[in-house]
């Protein structure tokens, strides 16, 4: 399933949708085939993903160069 955090164009509130749908963010606007987001929009939640991912590899990277 693709990660769709940035509001679609056709959403306009929790609730209401541009094309008629249920237009819920969380349930009907992640599985929508008209989705497509708003150009330069913020994401609803920050993804820390990456965040953690990096700040594991680096400490990684220290235990490996001590007990080298």
């Amino acid at each position: 399933m693709k990660s769709r955090e940035i509001a679609c164009i056709h959403y306009e509130y929790e609730g209401g949708c541009a094309i008629g749908k249920e237009g819920t963010f969380r349930k009907t606007c992640q599985k929508c085939q008209s989705y497509k987001p708003i150009k330069g929009g913020r994401p609803a939640r920050p993804n820390l993903r990456n965040k953690k991912r990096e700040e594991i590899r680096k400490k990684d990277f220290k235990k490996a160069i001590n007990n080298y």
